[in-house]
């Protein structure tokens, strides 16, 4: 893929998974984009969507981990998202302290909970609409000035939450 192909100035994600490598700006990245995917795949499943925004996020995002909506894990009421899940990787990998690691779950919720309000708000809207602010928050984070460690990843978590935030109260 060539960046005219692309709307994004972002380099696609590597399709390894969340988090590769001990790099903050890397891991927040990867790890947004996995969010993405796995937001975009239970859009689709609620709306039956064509996948538009899916194929548009993959263009920004790379190819996800193959995350698939559990129906099982609404009914529970439970983490359908797998937030826990990327949130003990990432504070394992980066060695993370309690306190770090609640305050980054904190941002992924967060993240995911403004994700959600963007993408279902469009989710009749075609794929490059759809997934166009997360792009543009995913950009920002990519920019933010932040720590090294786990503490880059969490301000670069909150940076793309508030951009959101912005855009969704637009």
């Amino acid at each position: 893929m060539t960046s005219i192909d692309r709307l994004s100035g972002l380099s696609p994600l590597s399709p390894t998974g969340p988090a590769g490598g001990a790099d903050a700006r890397g891991a927040a990245i990867e790890t947004m984009g996995e969010i993405g995917h796995r937001v975009l795949a239970w859009v689709d499943t609620a709306s039956r969507g064509n996948g538009g925004g899916a194929q548009a996020w993959s263009q920004t995002a790379g190819n996800g981990s193959g995350f698939a909506p559990d129906l099982g894990e609404l009914a529970r009421r439970g983490d359908v998202y797998g937030l826990g899940e990327l949130t003990s990787d990432l504070a394992a990998r980066f060695g993370g302290s309690p306190a770090q690691e609640g305050a980054l779950r904190r941002a992924l919720d967060d993240f995911t909970r403004q994700a959600v309000v963007q993408i279902a708000g469009l989710s009749g809207a075609g794929g490059d609409q759809q997934v166009s602010g997360v792009r543009a928050a995913l950009d920002g984070a990519s920019r933010a000035d932040a720590p090294a460690g786990l503490d880059g990843v969490i301000a670069r978590f909150e940076a793309a939450t508030a951009t959101l935030a912005v855009q969704n109260r637009s």
